[in-house]
């Protein structure tokens, strides 16, 4: 979770990280994925870092009260959760003690490697678009070891899909959030639910998931169906 961040003109934009031989915009499909609970389990890594930043600020937040608003950027979860919390200082202090923090791993989740090679398998890419702030999503992506062709951080909900927009032939969007629903139509695409956030199928669904799996290697057999698509 991070600030929102705006995407600039062009093709790829100053703050979007391009990897590999190419990038998106190239390729012949692309797929589009958020990145906390969805590629790599960052959970509880972000609660530590939100609890010593609440701490910090003299304020007290439970875990439980938390959990709901993963994937959601973090300056408004701290808003919601604590009237009159100074949001600013409450994200830089966040930032910091996510960044340092060397004790709490963030694994990389079921399938996501499998399910990267599929997609180069296919011809296509992948792209990262995610509410985590940009440095923070590209450092995440790298420490994670994640092959994909390009990080756009500091996007949520229907803003995620304008940034998808800037990408060619974007064939879905997977994530765990209800608000990467809304990405997935703004950015005219279908949304695929992976079940390893704070919502499960049902809800997904209701949010407008065209389907939904339980880990992303059980979204590795639906990619040749999705290369085979052809946008309106």
């Amino acid at each position: 979770m991070g600030r929102r961040r705006t995407l600039d003109a062009g093709p790829l934009a100053p703050h979007v990280h391009a990897t590999g031989d190419g990038v998106a915009s190239e390729s012949v499909f692309t797929i589009g994925f958020d990145l906390d609970l969805t590629l790599i389990d960052s959970r509880q890594r972000i609660l530590t870092a939100a609890q010593r930043a609440f701490t910090d600020l003299g304020h007290s937040v439970s875990d439980a009260a938390l959990l709901p608003h993963m994937g959601v950027p973090i300056d408004d979860v701290a808003r919601e959760l604590v009237s009159g919390i100074d949001a600013a200082e409450f994200l830089r202090r966040y930032r910091v003690h996510y960044d340092t923090d060397v004790t709490t791993p963030v694994p990389v989740l079921d399938g996501a490697p499998e399910l990267l090679a599929a997609i180069r398998a296919a011809g296509g890419t992948a792209v990262v678009v995610s509410a985590k702030q940009q440095a923070a999503a590209e450092r995440a992506v790298a420490e994670a070891g994640l092959d994909v062709a390009a990080v756009v951080g500091g996007h949520f909900g229907e803003r995620k899909g304008e940034a998808l927009r800037r990408f060619e032939n974007v064939r879905a969007y997977l994530g765990d959030h209800v608000e990467d629903a809304a990405a997935a139509r703004a950015a005219g695409c279908p949304f695929i639910g992976v079940t390893t956030g704070e919502f499960d199928a049902v809800a997904l669904e209701r949010a407008g998931a065209s389907s939904t799996v339980g880990n992303l290697e059980q979204a590795v057999c639906v990619i040749p169906e999705l290369a085979r698509l052809q946008r309106p």
